[in-house]
């Protein structure tokens, strides 16, 4: 079952929606809506009777929604997709060909540029746990092979359900952003596999929501960083420690200067 997590932007979801209905391998669709305000209700029950539909009183955040989404479905594997995301023909016929290949309970799919590059295939840590896009900004070949990433990016993965459940979903103190680094973490110190689907895309407007420079999701991305840091960081080194510290100050240096504003100190 493909899960979406939902929050106005209806027409951005009309997109996923029809995507999904090309797809080479049939699935059902949930779209977990977080208390849109706008058109969504009236265009799902309209052009879209076959979604299931889960219904939030507002706005939980993009992992809450996803568990709740998951705790309602019965699939035993559940692909996540970006709601403004529009999926290539063969997308779950390629991650599902890839599960049942590796028996992996985490299988990235690949997130592209309106370039056609490479945005995401799955995310990765440094040593320091700082997390980054993997192979971002790289160029797309049909056929390439990739060794597996961390985990899955929440906007287009595959997860076996019952593995996903199994180390308790998605951490809710995370609203959105690096909520799917935390969950490949335990995923991984669980001694779950994870195995990438290159071939396995979908076109992606990147941060579509929020706007790439918001203050808004500056001052998400500085919560989770130090969050991550603070849950998972007690074994760095003081090199390590030092060298996270310094990018840190470098980063939001930097988006102070280019995004004018101080929201990733404030959520840090």
């Amino acid at each position: 079952e493909v899960l979406i997590p939902h929050w106005n932007r209806a027409s951005g979801l009309r997109g996923a929606l029809d995507s999904l209905r090309l797809q080479t391998l049939p699935a059902s669709t949930c779209v977990v809506d977080n208390g849109s305000t706008d058109e969504t209700g009236t265009m799902l029950a309209s052009d879209y009777p076959e979604v299931r539909v889960v219904h939030l009183p507002r706005n939980l955040g993009f992992g809450a929604a996803l568990n709740r989404g998951v705790q309602t479905s019965r699939a035993r594997i559940v692909v996540f997709l970006n709601n403004d995301a529009v999926a290539d023909a063969r997308f779950l016929e390629r991650l599902a060909t890839r599960q049942a290949e590796t028996a992996a309970e985490m299988v990235p799919g690949c997130l592209r540029s309106p370039d056609g590059r490479i945005e995401s295939l799955g995310v990765e840590v440094d040593s320091s746990l700082n997390a980054y896009d993997a192979y971002n900004g790289q160029p797309f070949e049909d056929g390439f092979s990739a060794p597996a990433p961390l985990g899955p990016t929440g906007g287009a993965g595959a997860y076996l359900r019952d593995a996903f459940e199994s180390v308790g979903g998605f951490d809710e103190t995370l609203f959105a952003y690096l909520e799917d680094v935390d969950l490949a973490i335990r995923m991984r110190l669980a001694g779950l596999r994870c195995a990438a689907a290159p071939d396995a895309f979908v076109w992606h407007r990147h941060s579509a929501t929020l706007g790439a420079r918001s203050a808004r999701k500056n001052e998400l991305l500085g919560f989770g960083r130090g969050y991550l840091l603070w849950k998972f960081g007690g074994g760095l080194s003081k090199t390590q420690r030092l060298t996270a510290a310094l990018g840190d100050c470098v980063v939001y240096a930097g988006k102070a200067v280019v995004d004018r504003n101080l929201c990733a100190v404030r959520g840090r």
